[in-house]
């Protein structure tokens, strides 16, 4: 009984979560960025939706996103460099069977995981430095180096989506941003490679299909 009754008291928390994260974003008239929800919802549609997709995420946080794709994939590989929030979700994601926690920074552990992988494959690259508990490293922005390793190992792969977040900060000459690649180079790596390019809800999607042979 006191299991069900945790349950329905979880359940109401995320449901006040979700009204309050809808009203804040209402305030800002619908403004940049979009709430977790939002951008999870997607994430789902954007990404190939089949159960064997694997997805690899940069910046787990605290781990829900991996949670809510686990539900829906082959596997999940979820890369934080940060030590505090790489054990707390570690604990919080051990009872997971679909889910890999892995500290170090993507850029480093990228080369080590990709040639390991094979299939269709998503890609969730959220690891950029944004402030506050999350781990500030080399460079605030990763995603050139995670896209060079992407491109290095798409001839294993099938179907592929990379998804990237916080496209508004994708703008080098502000000067908080200055260790970001600009959105021409993101267009400019998915043209290259064969991809589809959108953004939506302040996230840049690329989607290929595998080549015919």
């Amino acid at each position: 009984m006191t299991d069900m009754f945790e349950a329905l008291r979880s359940k109401l928390r995320r449901r006040r979560g979700l009204k309050n994260e809808q009203a804040e974003w209402e305030r800002r008239r619908f403004a940049s960025p979009s709430p977790a929800h939002i951008k999870r919802s997607v994430l789902l549609r954007l990404g190939w939706p089949q159960t064997d997709a694997t997805w690899v995420e940069t910046g787990t946080f605290l781990g829900e996103t991996a949670e809510m794709l686990a539900a829906h994939a082959k596997a999940v590989y979820t890369i934080e460099p940060e030590e505090k929030l790489y054990r707390q979700a570690a604990e919080r994601l051990s009872s997971e069977p679909k889910i890999r926690v892995m500290h170090g920074l993507s850029e480093e552990v990228l080369p080590k995981l990709l040639p390991t992988l094979s299939g269709t494959i998503n890609f969730w690259l959220d690891g950029h430095y944004s402030g506050g508990i999350t781990h500030q490293g080399p460079v605030d922005c990763p995603v050139r180096d995670e896209l060079k390793h992407i491109e290095a190992n798409l001839p294993r792969f099938g179907d592929v989506a990379v998804l990237i977040d916080d496209i508004r900060c994708f703008d080098p000459t502000i000067e908080t941003y200055a260790d970001y690649p600009d959105l021409n180079e993101l267009v400019d790596w998915a043209r290259r490679n064969g991809f589809r390019w959108s953004i939506e809800h302040d996230i840049f999607a690329a989607v290929r299909k595998k080549p015919s042979a």
